[in-house]
């Protein structure tokens, strides 16, 4: 993995593609700090002059890593809520709602979710609950589009994301779907462990090729 340099500004949207074995889940567990570099280091808090405030350092590499919410692609569901004080069970269900998982689904109550034996896709619906409840200031989300049923992918894509931007949320997606290439504000791509970002002219390039591909 790397070199790697990379900055990313509060509040923006950011895809990330790159083929199997590129080095993407890799590079997101580096960046969230569930595994330590061995060499180059993280900066948080750089100011336009590119002074750092704060060097991640083993000593404060957990309170580093209370910064993000992230959904894995081997993510695992709790029945709980763990970590989060004075949950509200009305709001809960109303994101629940909001990701179209009705209550003979599930639904929460009495400190948990009545049921997680659920199809892939409405996992994934749950884990963004969950997410959205943390109210984290970064949120990676590791291909939770592909079990999507199309419709709900509109959604993701569409409307989820972009109102986690709207909050001034830093929100890191891997996708594949060129189709919605147009919705962040930086498109990275990843090969043999690097990265660099697509200019606006193969980003066209490459949604022009889909279009086309598509007939």
């Amino acid at each position: 993995m790397g070199p790697i340099d990379l900055t990313i500004k509060k509040g923006e949207l950011i895809f990330i593609t790159g083929g199997n074995g590129s080095g993407k889940s890799t590079f997101l567990k580096l960046m969230t700090g569930l595994y330590q570099p061995q060499a180059g280091q993280i900066l948080v808090d750089v100011d336009e002059a590119g002074r750092p405030d704060t060097t991640v350092t083993p000593a404060n590499y957990q309170q580093y890593r209370n910064l993000f919410t992230t959904i894995f692609t081997d993510f695992h569901l709790f029945d709980k809520l763990y970590g989060i004080k004075n949950t509200d069970p009305a709001a809960i269900n109303e994101v629940l709602k909001n990701m179209e998982l009705s209550a003979d689904k599930t639904t929460y109550r009495e400190g948990g979710f009545t049921n997680l034996r659920l199809s892939t896709g409405q996992k994934k619906r749950l884990a963004l609950t969950t997410c959205i409840i943390e109210d984290k200031p970064i949120y990676i989300f590791d291909e939770v589009a592909a079990d999507l049923d199309p419709e709900f992918r509109d959604k993701y894509y569409f409307e989820i994301i972009r109102e986690l931007r709207a909050r001034n949320k830093t929100v890191i997606v891997v996708s594949h779907d060129r189709y919605y290439w147009t919705v962040p504000d930086r498109l990275l791509e990843m090969a043999n462990g690097k990265m660099r970002e697509l200019t606006k002219e193969e980003i066209e390039s490459l949604l022009k090729l889909n279009k086309t591909e598509s007939y």
